[in-house]
């Protein structure tokens, strides 16, 4: 009898212990309004790897009369952003190929500042979630070391989640790419991008853009 009792306060202890380490994560009112807007967006269906697409819709687009055989991450983005009115750097400023690159180099830029994008320096992969729940448009951006090669962005995706959850896979991600994605870990979704886990600064950075102050 009092191995059981020993035993059940043990299992309390335990339990009571892994709840209040594992904070969770909730969405707001506005959180779940820019969800629903994201899945509107049908990313699962469109933009899709290997398809001459429209920039800003996703459909497929052959009227450049060029062969486009790579994904379309920055080309998701920058269709959405613009949906919102958030300019992100875009065609025709710049051509679609190794747009995220770019992406990462013009986030960084004082008129990406000015135009309101801010840059996430402190915790940044459970303040970039806890911000997406909130209902703010927030992006993860990475720009590969060689020229020649595409880099990877996406938007963090409103979710509820444990903070212990997002040190082990990362924020929760909507995204094209290599896999077009509603619902895919950041350590997935930019896994062949990433040398260590947790990513540094220099691998990933993370903006956000606060549409209710801005707009």
């Amino acid at each position: 009898m009092a191995t059981k009792k020993i035993s059940l306060a043990l299992f309390c202890s335990l339990f009571f212990s892994v709840s209040f380490s594992q904070r969770f994560i909730t969405i707001d009112s506005a959180g779940l309004e820019l969800r629903k807007f994201y899945l509107s967006q049908h990313v699962d269906s469109l933009w899709i790897t290997g398809h001459n697409v429209n920039w800003e819709t996703g459909k497929p687009d052959d009227s450049s009369g060029k062969i486009d055989l790579g994904s379309h991450c920055s080309a998701f983005v920058a269709g959405v952003c613009k949906k919102k009115n958030i300019y992100i750097l875009r065609p025709p400023a710049h051509d679609t190929e190794l747009l995220a690159n770019a992406q990462f180099t013009w986030l960084h830029s004082l008129e990406a500042a000015d135009l309101g994008w801010h840059e996430i320096n402190a915790n940044c992969m459970e303040t970039a979630q806890r911000l997406a729940d909130s209902g703010l448009i927030v992006v993860a951006v990475y720009k590969n070391p060689n020229p020649k090669w595409s880099g990877h962005i996406a938007f963090v995706m409103p979710t509820e989640i444990t903070t212990d959850s997002i040190k082990a896979i990362g924020p929760r991600m909507i995204q094209a790419g290599k896999t077009n994605s509603e619902n895919i870990s950041l350590r997935r979704g930019f896994g062949r991008h990433l040398k260590n886990w947790p990513p540094s600064t220099k691998d990933i950075s993370f903006f956000f853009y606060d549409i209710r102050k801005n707009h």
